[in-house]
């Protein structure tokens, strides 16, 4: 098991293998050689309210505070109930699919953000919509997470598409990603 996924299961995000997705071990991978470097990492949904009513989120924004030591961290939420801020921590309210949203939020944070992470709504429109606004204005590594049918979105430049398949494991069909180059 790697570090990143130790932190992944220490603040109980769904992006471990020992929680529900195969991300981690991949993620590790590729963000260890670079990971005193990363100065902003992004993250688009910070949670989700459980049909309880019950707010869980926080966890990931976290687990990159803990792996990226020299990173301000950043959430962006629908969910005003989501947001919260902690040392090198900052979330701002939201719609991933907002042209304006995302202006108001780059004012502040800039756009040379390192990494970001598509972890929003988790629909295909939405998810393309988001990269139609910010893969023109954002010049590092764009990550879209929890895809069902990664071919069929409609997305402009170069990616790779990350399948994780465990059919033992796994009985759902989004633990893909893409990953822009």
């Amino acid at each position: 098991m790697t570090e990143l996924c130790e932190l992944a299961e220490k603040y109980g995000t769904d992006k471990c293998p020992q929680i529900n997705h195969s991300y981690t071990p991949f993620y590790f991978e590729m963000f260890q050689p670079i990971r005193k470097k990363v100065k902003k990492v992004m993250e688009l949904g910070i949670g989700r309210t459980k049909p309880s009513r019950n707010v869980v989120g926080k966890a990931s924004l976290r687990m990159w505070q803990d792996f990226f030591p020299n990173a301000q961290i950043y959430g962006v939420d629908c969910n005003k109930r989501l947001l919260f801020g902690e040392e090198r921590i900052k979330t701002f309210l939201g719609d991933g699919t907002k042209k304006e949203d995302w202006e108001r939020i780059l004012k502040k944070t800039g756009t040379d953000i390192d990494i970001f992470i598509d972890d929003g709504s988790h629909l295909p429109q939405d998810q393309e919509k988001t990269a139609e606004i910010l893969r023109p204005i954002l010049k590092g590594i764009y990550i879209i997470e929890d895809i069902r049918s990664p071919e069929s979105l409609n997305l402009e430049g170069k990616y790779r598409i990350i399948k994780f398949i465990d059919k033992e494991r796994y009985r759902r069909d989004d633990n893909n990603l893409i990953v822009f180059e």
